[in-house]
């Protein structure tokens, strides 16, 4: 079947090491799809570190996740809500807290108030997925780099995996991690290669990827237009409809959406 009829909600993880772009490879897939397809999508800035999606798709959520949980975990101790109603009211808390335009709705999982383990928001982050994907069509998750968030199971439900390389080898063997996790920690279905930021002669990462049976969806050239809008701190996803990016974008959402 192809993800195009879409009968069930379709959740896409974008994953892959630090620093390949994955929040900007976000943002281009909302662009397009949103563009191309009538879905009901949720966006999930799920980077507890470096939650940037928001601002590149012109979007702030009222609350995100961790001051939910945060505000939760206040109220069960001066017992002012009982346990059970606060877990009920969870769900409700993030309808309210997410942000909304006329293409799509977002949420972010937030910054924790202090040092420490982002255990308690991944946790109850994939409970949320897991609850109110049923009401969008469409779900797409920017995550936390590395492995984390797959290995905490917070990926468990998705549908479809992309990992977004480089040109270096270091964010290949990256990705050949996040696939062996994924295997043992979600039930996706498909599983994808985007190499970002490409120029130049990339025979090695391509024989690499295929060494290792790493399927690839698609590469995105080096585009000075996200480089321009990097500096000059434009939201990303203003970019312009013939830039390099985007239409290699067009090609990989047609890979995943209509094969």
């Amino acid at each position: 079947m192809k993800f195009a009829d879409l009968e069930q909600p379709l959740t896409i993880a974008i994953t892959g090491k630090g620093g390949v772009g994955k929040t900007v490879i976000t943002a281009l897939l909302a662009k397009v799809i949103t563009q191309t397809y009538k879905y009901k999508m949720l966006l999930i800035d799920a980077d507890p570190t470096h939650p940037h999606l928001c601002s590149m798709v012109k979007l702030s959520p009222d609350k995100s996740l961790e001051e939910i949980r945060i505000n939760a975990v206040k109220k069960a101790h001066r017992k002012s809500e009982d346990t059970q109603k606060l877990a009920e009211r969870i769900d409700f808390d993030v309808y309210e807290g997410m942000a909304e335009s006329k293409n799509f709705c977002l949420f972010s999982i937030g910054q924790p108030e202090g040092p420490g383990c982002f255990c308690p928001s991944n946790t109850l982050l994939r409970k949320v997925i897991e609850s109110i994907s049923k009401d969008f069509d469409l779900i797409l998750i920017d995550c936390e780099a590395g492995l984390e968030q797959i290995n905490r199971m917070v990926l468990k439900s998705v549908d479809y995996i992309i990992i977004v390389t480089d040109i270096s080898l270091r964010s290949i063997e990256t990705g050949n991690s996040i696939r062996k996790s994924a295997k043992k920690f979600t039930n996706y279905k498909k599983i994808g290669v985007i190499i970002n930021k490409a120029k130049g002669n990339i025979d090695i990462i391509l024989e690499k990827l295929d060494e290792l049976n790493l399927p690839i969806i698609g590469q995105i050239p080096e585009d000075q237009n996200i480089t321009n809008y990097d500096l000059n701190g434009k939201p990303i996803i203003d970019l312009s409809d013939n830039s390099p990016s985007l239409i290699e974008i067009e090609k990989i959402v047609k890979k995943i959406l209509d094969h």
